[in-house]
């Protein structure tokens, strides 16, 4: 029974020639495997029609509903005849139902494990008889397991695949049938044809093969209360802005005072703090922080693109395998080491500004409001994504890949409070609402710790480093042991529990804290020891400092790559157990060399790219880029009807294609939302710039040896309105050294 289930499963993917006729009249469209009546694809229609003849004399019509679709057997079971007999007629509306099924699986034995068809051509038929009959598109799903397992595999399979290939289990298969067939009635007419041809001992009567959450008709659109109230926020949003900039500019032609809140959506006074870039020799400045920031989130996008065009229909699929094992991949396998540079800095930006709060106030640091503006700075472009995605998201795309990639608003519905309150890595580790925010709770989570470092750091200086060293040993502890108590291996790709392995070791704040904190503790150095000045170095040690910081990345980044080589053994557990938690903190060290030594004038040619002004503009992007780039790969990928290819150079093109479309929506997000509560919340709590301390009240005001200004990515001297966003909290620490402005 399990071969002839085998030879099915291959027999009806190929989309064999059924029936004794002649076919040679049907030759039209091609000279090898025609569409017509030789096709299963049309005999379909023929043999459900049988099996409703049988349906009738046995009265087991049912009619059905599945959310706003109504279906109804008997009313299929009319269609299809009335299709049949159409078909036998040549009638063309007729013959666009089978001709838009999938056929031919090309590359079945490289991967490509999906048959699309054609989704509009299907959901776009209708018959010009007086009965009205529509497409339904259904992807369906068919077991291949039997099949696969009686392959003879070639001798080298195994030497030239070192992550596990598995046989595929499902061949996914487009069809189209009349909308008022049901899923449990269209997968009843599919079994019974395969039936037909092969017996009744063939068929797996338990596995499903159509279900409704996989068929799609076109339908009317009806808009549900939170839709109304999207299309009625961003038309508001839009009017606000286009209303503020009329007056921004009536008022400048006047010469006339403007009111800070009435400007605060205006274009014409956002648009210039994004991209004017003036270039300031101030302490108060770090400028090589906009291009590690720039970098990495461009690394971020990059890496969480190879994770999308993994799933996207490659006619040559299984060419990852071999992928994995290129020097290459190693940028996306290690590419989570950018989220280190962000927490590094996230962690000297958060130290260096609360300090400086600090010292203005004398010591006092006014956590609630602190917590507060962080939260209303972070909050809104999260909160707009959020109201997408659940929203206007649904109507982004349709399509056979919507029904496998399109399913973030079902992530959203039960998770996004905890998305909006930052505790989602804990909450819903395993269905995060905007999936990369984990980033964001993580870092908000320790945001709101930082008191109690920054305190005992301000009051006992060095003293206060012991304590806060030993938690940072002890994080990385609990990592090691994690990893040793749930066998995770070197390599996610290699991991049987990779979900599992995530919510452990991936998304929780405490197995971050290690490289937050060798963050903060840079910046309490870099304020203490050498804020606004430059400590000299010998060049043998400048270039020894760079060696080791380079060979250290390098180490960091390519060092297991020998392990997934297919030649190779694999790593004991306890390799792995070392190196997830060495590696991050040894990052985050060498980040430390780099922001250390272009601070000191001793970064060369490294500190002149990395400040240069380009950066500047573009790091003010780039929160908002982190929070939307992901939603737009997702949707770029779901709306895909036609087959990929699986190539470096590929996976490149849709990354400057994602990237391009997340800066534009970028810009639009920073103008409508991230700029605008910037100058809401200035004009409310905003309070005059303090005067710069001497250098005489600098050393009475901070307990430990102080000499000059502060370094922020940009302070006073950028646009604030902007560049003051989310500083030591998102991916962008911008410049903001006050953290309960923060």
């Amino acid at each position: 029974m399990m071969e002839h289930f085998g030879v099915l499963a291959v027999v009806l993917l190929i989309a064999t020639a059924v029936g004794a006729q002649d076919t040679s009249s049907n030759y039209l469209l091609t000279g090898h495997s025609t569409p017509l009546a030789s096709s299963f694809a049309h005999q379909f229609f023929t043999l459900a029609s049988q099996s409703a003849e049988l349906a009738n004399r046995t009265n087991t019509q049912v009619i059905q509903t599945y959310e706003d679709r109504n279906y109804d057997d008997e009313l299929c079971d009319r269609d299809i005849n009335l299709i049949r007999d159409s078909i036998n007629n040549l009638e063309e509306w007729a013959l666009e139902f089978p001709d838009t099924w999938g056929r031919l699986p090309m590359g079945l034995f490289w991967g490509h494990t999906i048959s699309m068809g054609q989704y509009e051509e299907c959901v776009a038929a209708s018959s010009t008889h007086t009965t009205e009959i529509r497409g339904q598109y259904c992807l369906a799903s068919l077991n291949i397991t039997t099949f696969y397992q009686s392959v003879k595999k070639r001798g080298e399979e195994f030497s030239r695949i070192s992550y596990k290939q598995t046989d595929p289990e499902v061949f996914e298969l487009g069809i189209c049938v009349p909308k008022t067939c049901s899923a449990a009635k269209t997968e009843k007419l599919l079994k019974y044809a395969i039936t037909h041809f092969y017996g009744q001992d063939v068929m797996e009567s338990n596995y499903t093969m159509v279900t409704e959450a996989r068929c799609k008709y076109d339908a009317p659109i009806e808009l549900r209360g939170i839709d109304i109230f999207a299309i009625i926020f961003f038309s508001l949003i839009i009017f606000f802005m286009v209303a503020s900039s009329v007056y921004d500019y009536i008022q400048t032609r006047k010469g006339a005072p403007k009111k800070p809140l009435l400007i605060a959506f205006s274009v014409l006074t956002n648009a210039p703090k994004i991209f004017t870039v003036k270039k300031v020799n101030n302490p108060n400045v770090i400028h090589c922080l906009n291009g590690l920031r720039c970098f990495s989130m461009m690394w971020v996008v990059f890496g969480h693109g190879y994770m999308t065009f993994y799933d996207l229909p490659h006619i040559n699929k299984n060419k990852f395998y071999t992928w994995v094992q290129t020097p290459y991949s190693m940028l996306v396998q290690n590419g989570s080491l950018c989220v280190d540079t962000f927490f590094f800095m996230s962690g000297l930006l958060m130290c260096w500004g609360a300090f400086r709060e600090m010292e203005r106030t004398k010591g006092k640091l006014n956590i609630p409001m602190m917590y507060f503006h962080r939260y209303i700075r972070l909050t809104p472009v999260v909160a707009v994504v959020v109201l997408y995605i659940m929203s206007l998201y649904k109507y982004s795309g349709a399509g056979p890949m919507w029904f496998k990639l399109g399913t973030q608003d079902k992530r959203c519905a039960d998770t996004w409070w905890a998305t909006l309150i930052y505790v989602q890595n804990y909450a819903f580790p395993y269905s995060i609402c905007i999936s990369q925010s984990w980033y964001l709770a993580v870092d908000t989570q320790l945001y709101f710790l930082s008191p109690l470092f920054l305190i005992p750091l301000w009051k006992w200086g060095k003293k206060a480093l012991v304590p806060i060293v030993i938690v940072l040993i002890l994080c990385l502890g609990g990592t090691f042991a994690t990893f040793m108590l749930n066998d995770f291996t070197l390599f996610r790709v290699q991991d049987d529990q990779v979900d599992l392995r995530q919510r452990l070791t991936y998304y929780p704040t405490h197995t971050r804290i290690p490289t937050w904190l060798i963050g903060v503790i840079f910046g309490y150095f870099l304020f203490t020891r050498n804020r606004g000045r430059q400590i000299p170095m010998s060049k043998p040690l400048v270039l020894t400092g760079w060696f080791v910081a380079f060979g250290t990345m390098l180490a960091c980044m390519w060092g297991p790559y020998w392990r997934i080589l297919p030649d190779t053994p694999d790593s004991p557990l306890i390799e792995g157990a070392f190196f997830e938690p060495l590696s991050r903190t040894s990052w985050a060290l060498s980040i430390g060399w780099i922001v250390w030594a272009c601070y000191n004038g001793h970064g060369g040619l490294v500190n002149d790219f990395l400040s240069w002004g380009f950066f500047t503009g573009f790091s003010r992007l780039c929160y908002c880029m982190y929070v939307i780039h992901r939603i737009v790969q997702l949707v770029n990928a779901a709306r895909l009807q036609t087959d990929t290819h699986f190539s470096n150079y590929d996976a490149i093109l849709r990354w400057w294609h994602d990237f391009g479309i997340t800066l534009t929506a970028s810009i639009f997000a920073t103008l409508a939302f991230e700029a605008p509560i910037l100058g809401i919340e200035k004009a409310i709590f905003g309070k005059p710039a303090p005067k710069k301390p001497s250098p005489g009240e600098l050393a009475k005001a901070a307990p430990v040896a102080a000499t000059s200004a502060s370094a922020e990515p940009e302070p006073e001297a950028k646009p604030e309105s902007v560049v003051e966003t989310k500083t030591e909290i998102a991916p962008v620490p911008t410049n903001e050294e006050n953290p309960s402005k923060a």
